[in-house]
């Protein structure tokens, strides 16, 4: 069992991952802007073939950063109601599910970064 104290951190940790997924879709939202200028810029049809790719993981990044942050909401919910005394810890325990969701957000972070940074060599040769 848990206390006051630890479930009240893990709320925070997650507030701060919903933070972190804010600027992320932040982020996918700014890149989408300057694939649209480069769509309406008439560039050769190679960098119209990677501005396709990228619009395509763009909107995959944005379906999971969605997926993530209804995971998070649930267990943001079920953090409250152990809190609250509205519901039992889960038999794998509180604890184990709040390591699952930060690997979730850490796997993200590593394949968001990886795009970012492919992305960012896209545009230096593209532009």
């Amino acid at each position: 069992m848990h206390t006051i104290k630890q479930l009240t951190e893990m709320k925070n940790e997650h507030d701060q991952w919903q933070d972190r997924l804010r600027f992320y879709k932040d982020e996918i939202s700014h890149f989408n802007n300057h694939l649209g200028r480069l769509s309406v810029s008439g560039s050769p049809n190679e960098v119209m073939a990677s501005v396709e790719h990228f619009q395509n993981q763009f909107i995959r990044q944005k379906e999971v950063l969605d997926i993530i942050r209804h995971d998070f909401k649930q267990h943001e919910n079920l953090i409250e109601s152990i809190g609250d005394g509205k519901a039992p810890e889960p038999n794998d325990g509180i604890q184990k599910i709040h390591s699952i969701q930060r690997e979730k957000l850490d796997q993200f972070e590593n394949i968001f970064h990886d795009l970012r940074n492919e992305f960012n060599m896209f545009l230096n040769r593209a532009e």
